[in-house]
C-alpha cells in the first residue's frame, strides 16, 4: 500500500512541469476605444508561472504578473496618461492568479483573480489551448470594465473612452 501511496505522489509530482515563456513570441495587449480613435497597448514583459499538469490540464495553476510600465501604446503621450489613470506608482502591476480550470467545448476557463488598480476581481477566461511536443500555446480574448476597477475614464473632448476594454494574450513557451 505504502508503494503504491509513494508512485501516485510521485506520479503527480512528475506530471506537474513548469512553462518557461518564450518573450520573443508571448504578449499581454489591451485595446482601448474613443469615438474619434482606437488603439491597442501590448506587454511583453510577462513575469511568473505556469505549472501544466501533462496527465490533466484542469490541475494546472498559472500566476502572471505585468508590468503596468511595459504597455506600450506606440503613442508616449497616451502610455504616460494611462499609468497617470491607472496610478502605477501605486499599483506598477496587473496581475492573474488562477484557482480552477474548467474543460469547456471550445477549450477550457481559466477561473481567478485579476488584480488591477489596487482590486481583485473573480473572472473565468476563456482560453485556447494547443501543444506539440513540449511546445504549448495558450490564446484568450476577453473583457474587462475599467469602472468595476473604480478607474476614471479618461475624455477626449468630453467624450470618455470606452468602458469596456478588451485584453488578450498569447502564451508561447517550453514545457519544462
Amino acid at each position: 500500500m505504502k508503494r503504491l501511496l509513494l508512485l501516485l505522489f510521485f506520479g503527480q509530482i512528475i506530471a506537474q512541469s513548469s512553462v518557461n515563456f518564450d518573450l520573443s513570441k508571448s504578449f499581454i495587449s489591451y485595446d482601448g476605444k474613443h469615438p474619434a480613435h482606437s488603439w491597442t497597448g501590448v506587454s511583453k514583459q510577462i513575469e511568473g508561472q505556469f505549472i501544466v499538469n501533462q496527465n490533466d490540464f484542469t490541475k494546472s495553476t498559472v500566476e502572471l504578473f505585468v508590468p503596468m510600465l511595459s504597455f506600450d501604446s506606440k503613442n508616449s503621450n497616451r502610455d504616460s496618461n494611462m499609468l497617470d489613470v491607472v496610478e502605477d506608482y501605486f499599483y506598477p502591476y496587473v496581475s492573474f492568479k488562477s484557482k480552477s480550470i474548467v474543460s469547456t467545448e471550445e477549450g477550457f476557463n481559466v477561473i481567478g483573480d485579476i488584480s488591477f488598480h489596487g482590486i481583485t476581481k473573480e473572472f473565468s477566461i476563456p482560453i485556447t489551448k494547443t501543444s506539440q511536443g513540449d511546445r504549448i500555446v495558450i490564446d484568450s480574448l476577453f473583457s474587462i470594465m475599467l469602472t468595476d476597477f473604480k478607474i476614471k475614464r479618461p475624455a477626449l473632448l468630453t467624450i470618455k473612452i470606452r468602458d469596456r476594454i478588451d485584453l488578450k494574450f498569447h502564451l508561447e513557451g517550453n514545457i519544462e
